[in-house]
């Protein structure tokens, strides 16, 4: 007899569970609303000015995100012609920079500002072009190894500035 008892409640336990489990669901949906029937009845001022009490519980979220457009660039010409200006100020080697640079790497046998000295001969009034200048710098030409400077000892910014440099010394 105990055993049939114990299957009674077994059975009795399964379909209590299956109940609440029934119960639930019906009951989710109608918690989850949050109020929808208040705005679908048209009653739009309530609910605009006073939130309702499920409302209260409800975690905020961000709104949604704006993309705006690129300001338009009107006239065309105009940025056009600040780029190029840009890019010239870019491309000019800086006179002051050739300076220092062949202070630091020329001066010492070229004499300050490139007059010459008893070791090397003057380079006021350069006549070579700059990739005849930069060919001379970078192989030694008839110069040999020691008059060598590769683009570990200066770069090729480095040296279009010395060339200006030289170049502006007539």
């Amino acid at each position: 007899m105990t055993r049939a008892r114990r299957n009674l409640n077994r059975r009795t336990a399964a379909r209590l569970a299956a109940a609440l489990a029934v119960l639930l669901l019906l009951l989710l949906p109608a918690a989850c609303r949050n109020g929808d029937d208040a705005s679908a009845s048209g009653d739009d001022a309530a609910s605009d000015s006073v939130p309702a009490a499920s409302d209260r519980n409800i975690v905020p979220t961000m709104p949604a995100a704006r993309f705006d457009q690129p300001t338009p660039v009107t006239d065309m010409e105009e940025a056009s012609r600040a780029d190029q200006e840009e890019d010239e100020e870019e491309m000019e080697p800086d006179v002051a920079t050739g300076e220092l640079v062949f202070g630091n790497r020329c001066a010492e046998c070229h004499g300050e500002g490139a007059a010459g000295t008893d070791q090397a001969s003057s380079l006021v009034g350069l006549s070579l072009s700059e990739d005849d200048f930069e060919d001379l710098i970078r192989t030694g030409g008839d110069l040999g190894p020691d008059h060598l400077f590769g683009s570990t000892k200066i770069s090729p910014d480095g040296l279009s500035a010395v060339y200006a440099y030289l170049t502006s010394l007539e």
